[in-house]
C-alpha cells in the first residue's frame, strides 16, 4: 500500500513526509472521525424535494481573491481533487460572476458589521454597527421582513453566532461587541437554525445577567444540541427549530480540528450547513439560510496562510453539500461573496522566473495547527522550544534566529517591523514563514512559503460575487455591484417589496464626530 501512488504521481509515505498525517487524513477520511470526512459530504447528504422558493448566501469573512485562489491550488494540486467546487462554478455557463463594493458609510474600509448589513437591510452603516443608522433608527433586516410572511431562517457559522456578520441580520446594536446583548435579541427573534459557535454568551455562569438562554430555547420548543454527534442525529426529527454552540467562542480553525482528535466532537461547516438544509427545507414556506466561513478572516489578521486556505477548504466543502442540494432542488438560489478584503493576501513570485512559486505555496500543506493552537503551547517557553513548536506546527524547519524574533514578539510592549502588524507574535511567524533566501547563483539558503500580507488589517479591495442556481443570470449582478444591491436580490426572490431609510455622509458626520470623543471608539479592530 505505501508504494500505491495517487492521481498525482505521490505515494502514500511521500504524501505523509509532505503533509503530515493530519493534513492527509483530509484526503482519507477513514482516519480521522468528523472533520475530515467534510469532503465527502456530498455522497452522504440525501436531501428531499423542498416545496417553496429558497435562497442560500455564502459568506467567505475576509475571504480576498488570493487566499481563493491559494484554496483552489491546495485543493488540486496538494489534495489531489480535479477541481474545487468553487472554481467549478465559477466555471460554468450558467453561473453569474461579479464584483461587489464594500466601503461601508464611514470608510473605503469596512469592518464586518456594516457589510453585513448591507445584506441585510440594503443600507450603508457606519463601522462597528449593525442593523441601525448612526442617528440610532433601526433598519428592517431581510430575515424580519420574511419571518412574518412564512419563510424560515437559518444562521450557520464558524464564529461566534453573536459575532458581526450573522449578528447584523438580526441585531440593531450600535456595538457590535455587546454580544451578551445579541444573544438575547436572536433568542427574542427565534430563527429557525441557529448553528455556530459562542455559547458562553448564552450560559448563564458568563453572562453578568445570570440567564440561561439555552434553556430559555429548549423551553420555546427547540432541538438543543452541543456536538457533532447529536447534531448528526438532529436532522431525523421532525418540523422544530434547531439550535446549537459546539465551542465557547470561535470554532477552532479547521486545520486544528482535522489533526487535534480532541476537537472530532466538534462538525464541520459541511456538517452544520447539511443538517441546516435539511431541517429548513421542511418549511413549505421556503427559507433563507446565510452560511458564514467566518474564520477565513481571523486567519488573516494573524497573517496565517495555511489555516486561512484550509478554513477556504472547508467553506468549498461546504459548496459541495449546497451542490448535493440543487440537485434535488433547484429551485434555490446561491450567492457566494465576502465581506471584504483582509491582509494584503498575496501568493508571491519565488524563484528565478517565479518559477519556485507553485511549490513554494504547496509546501504550506506541511502544516498541522493554526498559529493560535501553537501561540498557546508557545507561552512560557524558552527560545528552543519555540524553535521546535514551529517546526513541528509548520514542517519548516526554523533558525534560532527566527526563534528569538518570536520571543520579542511575545514581550509585552514589542515594537513591530514597520507597518499594521498589531497582531503580534502572529504577524512575526507569518512573515518568518513566508521567508526565502535565494543567492545570485545556485540553490536557495532558505526555502519555505510565499504567501505576504501587508497589514492585519481589512483592505479595500472590491470582492467576487458568484451568483448561480435559480435565476442566477436575471439578478443582473455579473457586473460591479454595491453590496447593498445584495438585500433587493434577495427581496425579489421571496416576492417582498421594502425600502430602509439611508443616511448620507455628512449626515452621519456629527454622530461620527461625537463617536470619535468615546474612548471605547478608539480601540483598534481586534476580531
Amino acid at each position: 500500500m505505501d508504494n500505491e501512488a495517487n492521481s498525482n504521481g505521490l505515494n502514500r509515505r511521500d504524501m505523509l513526509r509532505l503533509l503530515g498525517a493530519g493534513a492527509v487524513a483530509a484526503l482519507l477520511p477513514n482516519l480521522l472521525p468528523g472533520a475530515a470526512q467534510a469532503a465527502e459530504a456530498p455522497k452522504d447528504a440525501a436531501f428531499e424535494r423542498a416545496s417553496g422558493p429558497a435562497v442560500i448566501f455564502v459568506v467567505g469573512d475576509g475571504m480576498p481573491t488570493g487566499v481563493v485562489r491559494a484554496m483552489h491550488e491546495v485543493r488540486t494540486g496538494v489534495f489531489g481533487r480535479k477541481d474545487s467546487h468553487l472554481y467549478t462554478r465559477l466555471r460554468d455557463p450558467k453561473s453569474s460572476i461579479g464584483y461587489m463594493a464594500t466601503a461601508s458609510l464611514s470608510s473605503i474600509v469596512t469592518d464586518s458589521a456594516p457589510a453585513s448589513a448591507a445584506w441585510s437591510t440594503g443600507v450603508h452603516t457606519i463601522n462597528h454597527s449593525l442593523a441601525v443608522l448612526p442617528d440610532g433608527r433601526k433598519l428592517t433586516t431581510i430575515f424580519e421582513l420574511l419571518k412574518p410572511r412564512g419563510v424560515a431562517t437559518g444562521l450557520v457559522t464558524t464564529t461566534r453566532v453573536t459575532h458581526a456578520t450573522p449578528a447584523a441580520w438580526v441585531s440593531h446594536q450600535a456595538d457590535r461587541d455587546l454580544e451578551d446583548v445579541i444573544a438575547a435579541e436572536l433568542l427574542a427573534f427565534k430563527p429557525d437554525v441557529l448553528l455556530g459557535g459562542g455559547g458562553k454568551h448564552f450560559d448563564p455562569k458568563k453572562r453578568e445577567d445570570g440567564r440561561d438562554l439555552m434553556a430559555e430555547f429548549k423551553a420555546a420548543g427547540y432541538d438543543t444540541v452541543a456536538d457533532r454527534a447529536a447534531l448528526m442525529a438532529a436532522p431525523a426529527q421532525a418540523k422544530k427549530p434547531l439550535v446549537g454552540f459546539f465551542s465557547g467562542s470561535h470554532i477552532p480553525y479547521y486545520v486544528d480540528r482535522l489533526n487535534d482528535p480532541k476537537l472530532s466532537g466538534i462538525p464541520t461547516l459541511a456538517e452544520m450547513t447539511t443538517a441546516a438544509l435539511r431541517r429548513l427545507a421542511k418549511n413549505p414556506g421556503g427559507f433563507l439560510l446565510q452560511v458564514e466561513a467566518g474564520r477565513i478572516d481571523h486567519a488573516s489578521h494573524s497573517n496565517d496562510a495555511w489555516s486561512a486556505i484550509m478554513d477556504t477548504i472547508e467553506l468549498d466543502d461546504t459548496l459541495g453539500v449546497i451542490d448535493a442540494y440543487l440537485k434535488v432542488n433547484p429551485n434555490t438560489l446561491v450567492i457566494v461573496t465576502s465581506d471584504h478584503g483582509n491582509s494584503g493576501w498575496g501568493v508571491n513570485g519565488t524563484g528565478p522566473e517565479y518559477n519556485d512559486a507553485t511549490k513554494a505555496l504547496r509546501s504550506y500543506g506541511a502544516g498541522k495547527a493554526s498559529f493560535e493552537a501553537t501561540i498557546k503551547r508557545m507561552k512560557g517557553k524558552s527560545a528552543g522550544e519555540i524553535q521546535s513548536l514551529m517546526a513541528e506546527m509548520s514542517g519548516y524547519p526554523i533558525s534560532p534566529a527566527d526563534a528569538e524574533l518570536v520571543v520579542q514578539a511575545m514581550q509585552p510592549g514589542y515594537q513591530s517591523f514597520p507597518g499594521d502588524f498589531i497582531y503580534q507574535p502572529d504577524a512575526t511567524m507569518g512573515r518568518i514563514l513566508a521567508n526565502s533566501v535565494y543567492p545570485k547563483k545556485g540553490a536557495p539558503t532558505v526555502r519555505r512559503g510565499n504567501v505576504g500580507f501587508t497589514s492585519c488589517n481589512h483592505t479595500a479591495e472590491d470582492q467576487l460575487l458568484l451568483v448561480y442556481g435559480n435565476k442566477a443570470k436575471a439578478q443582473g449582478l455579473d457586473r460591479l455591484v454595491e453590496n447593498t444591491d445584495l438585500f433587493q436580490v434577495m427581496c425579489r426572490a421571496f416576492g417582498v417589496r421594502h425600502q430602509n431609510p439611508t443616511m448620507t455622509l455628512a449626515e452621519a458626520k456629527p454622530f461620527l464626530v461625537a463617536k470619535a470623543a468615546d474612548e471605547k471608539s478608539l480601540r483598534l479592530h481586534i476580531a
